[in-house]
């Protein structure tokens, strides 16, 4: 049996959440659409000695790994619009200037304006959902406010007493129900946002960004229809001398919109991701699976198989893969807490932060029966209001989460990848369960095939030998594009670029999560 037939023998079966956007794919289509930025010095001397070439064609000839591939290539949002924007405000000032002089200037500098915020909501680099929100709590603050200079001014028509005996007391009525409206509208659709804002303003992946990648993703799956895995074969022998044949299933995705889709810790362009079948002595031992830059285990006795259509067991393990993260497990998994991952210290103070200005929201919520839900569960559950699970079973009638902590979600209910067979056997949870309908229902773009694509990586593409990141770099290290399949993210203290262990030390990696996992 040759590697390829050894590959699609034991070849995983990937399900996906019902609302996941990206899914793999072949990295040449990715690469035609990128351009690749040099991110140090050394970058730049490269960039200078190859002036005449197409980086992207030649990124494995490149030595240094201060490079990073760009994937959107309009961060700034569509100049057209803005120039259309400039010529019709100059000509619409000026017309309504000539016509109806003072007056008509104001009134056309009101409709720019007003067209100058709707393109920035459109085409804005930090957090979409919030300037909707942000623009209707000014809308609301504005009705509240405006009134108090009618009564600082008495109006000798209506009459001091009927303004002060009356409309005051009926003004001050609304001025309360519009107050509480107004807060409870800032609670439950702005403050939440606050940690993925900033998180926006700190990041070059924003949601926009996540946004117009679903979209380009979505124009290369009209051409390349097929998702495609990458797979290597490697034969070792370990110091007891059994031999150990290591099957790596390494897939790519266009982006990481983990926190667009499931209110998730990062956004990157690019992402790597692998599943592992070790055989000792040809016999299946175990199934690795890569999540979030490290991994874990599943002994093959107790891996989830796919059946085949007479409900036969196969040789094909089942991996659910987290929806916007792609982080692989081997059942349906929902995690809610913020320790299910450990990213740099910024990251998790925002979403520590995130769990507590819900529950601010909890105890002073408006909606008497949202509060009262939430108590509820807290109190069935018996679970301390300071823990981080506190928040996992708060749920309001319509079945959305009152609180909404980062949620890694790999449900399986959605779009099923691989050898298909008695697909309905196979364990899944809904994600409407734990997602609002908006996101869970959101609008996707799947590949028509349903069967693999296999490229064997050896001998390894050029490609490979790129050290680069597959995606913008940012200020913060998790919202960088990832690093290749070969190569392990450079350290502080260790500048070099190293080959990852999964890569080049598939033993080590297996002894490392065995010994992890006890």
């Amino acid at each position: 049996m040759n590697d390829l037939e050894l590959l699609e023998k034991y070849e995983p079966v990937l399900r996906f959440a019902k609302s996941e956007r990206f899914f793999p794919m072949a990295v040449e289509p990715y690469l035609e659409m990128c351009k690749l930025f040099p991110s140090g010095p050394k970058g730049a001397v490269e960039t200078i000695s190859h002036l005449n070439e197409s980086l992207v064609d030649h990124m494995g000839e490149l030595k240094s790994e201060q490079f990073y591939l760009r994937f959107v290539n309009n961060p700034l949002g569509d100049s057209d619009a803005w120039i259309w924007w400039g010529a019709a405000s100059a000509l619409g000032i000026g017309a309504l200037g000539w016509f109806a002089g003072l007056m008509g200037v104001e009134i056309a500098l009101a409709v720019s304006l007003t067209a100058a915020l709707v393109i920035f909501m459109v085409a804005s680099p930090i957090r979409l959902r919030i300037i909707p929100a942000a623009v209707a709590a000014f809308f609301f603050i504005a009705l509240e406010i405006a009134p108090i200079l009618f009564f600082l001014h008495p109006n000798r028509t209506i009459g001091i007493a009927v303004e002060y005996l009356v409309l005051l007391p009926m003004y001050l009525l609304i001025l309360f129900y519009m107050s509480v409206r107004t807060m409870k509208f800032i609670l439950d659709h702005i403050i939440p946002e606050g940690p993925g804002l900033v998180m926006d303003m700190l990041s070059q992946a924003t949601e926009r960004i996540a946004q117009d990648a679903y979209h380009q993703y979505a124009k290369i799956l009209e051409k390349d229809q097929q998702p495609v895995y990458y797979g290597r074969v490697l034969h070792e022998t370990d110091k007891a001398n059994n031999q150990w044949t290591i099957l790596q299933y390494h897939f790519f995705y266009a982006f990481n919109d983990w926190r667009l889709a499931a209110n998730g810790m990062n956004h990157h362009e690019g992402d790597w991701e692998m599943t592992a079948v070790y055989l000792k002595n040809d016999t299946p031992y175990a199934v690795l699976f890569s999540q979030h830059g490290a991994g874990n285990i599943e002994k093959w006795e107790t891996t989830s198989k796919a059946l085949d259509k007479l409900g036969n067991e196969t040789m094909h393990p089942v991996v659910y893969v987290a929806l916007g993260s792609h982080a692989n497990y081997s059942k349906p998994e929902v995690i809610r807490s913020p320790s299910m991952y450990k990213p740099g210290r910024l990251q998790r103070i925002l979403f520590r932060l995130d769990g507590w200005i819900h529950y601010i929201f909890m105890l002073i919520n408006p909606s008497q029966k949202a509060r009262q839900i939430a108590i509820k569960e807290l109190q069935a559950q018996r679970t301390h209001f300071f823990a981080e699970d506190a928040f996992i079973y708060m749920r309001d009638e319509a079945d959305h989460y009152v609180v909404s902590l980062p949620m890694e979600l790999a449900s399986g209910d959605g779009f099923r990848l691989g050898m298909q067979g008695d697909n309905l056997r196979e364990g899944v949870v809904k994600s409407s369960s734990y997602l609002k309908r908006v996101m869970s229902d959101r609008k996707t773009t799947r590949p028509k095939v349903k069967e693999w694509s296999r490229v064997l990586l050896n001998p390894e593409p050029e490609w490979v030998q790129y050290k680069g990141l597959w995606g913008v770099k940012s200020m913060l290290k998790e919202e960088s594009g990832p690093p290749g399949p070969k190569w392990d993210r450079p350290k502080k203290d260790q500048p070099a670029v190293n080959e990852r262990k999964r890569w080049g030390r598939p033993l080590d990696w297996l002894e490392e999560l065995e010994n992890s996992a006890h």
